[in-house]
């Protein structure tokens, strides 16, 4: 996506029963879910999984995805000190990143989601 941001919004809503493993998010240019102006939008709720993958091959694409506010989304910036979610940067192979949407990780680097739930910007 040289010279162009993608965003891929993220609104978490509430809890549901059990969590869903959601249609994984190629982060490619060719991938035709970017190609609304407004970025492709998410709607997880708590326990939900998602896939973000990196395809490997010929025509690769290096890209830094990082966990940022709403309004920073909107304006396409990265906040001075970002929170790194995903470097896409080995062509030689998919690479796979799950999010577990939740509001408190057990993990301490894990990621948490509270309300209102934080975007995912790249570079």
């Amino acid at each position: 996506m040289a010279g162009r941001a993608a965003a891929l919004l993220v609104a978490v809503l509430g809890a549901g029963a059990a969590g869903l493993s959601l249609e994984p998010v190629v982060w490619h240019t060719g991938n035709r879910r970017f190609l609304d102006a407004g970025g492709y939008v998410l709607y997880p709720q708590i326990g939900d999984r998602l896939d973000l993958v990196c395809p490997g091959g010929a025509a690769y694409e290096y890209y830094k995805l990082y966990l940022v506010g709403g309004a920073q989304a909107r304006r396409c910036q990265v906040p001075p000190a970002p929170t790194l979610l995903l470097t896409c940067d080995r062509p030689q192979r998919d690479v796979r990143f799950t999010i577990k949407f939740q509001e408190f990780s057990p993990n301490l680097w894990g990621h948490e989601f509270p309300p209102p739930a934080r975007l995912l910007h790249h570079q």
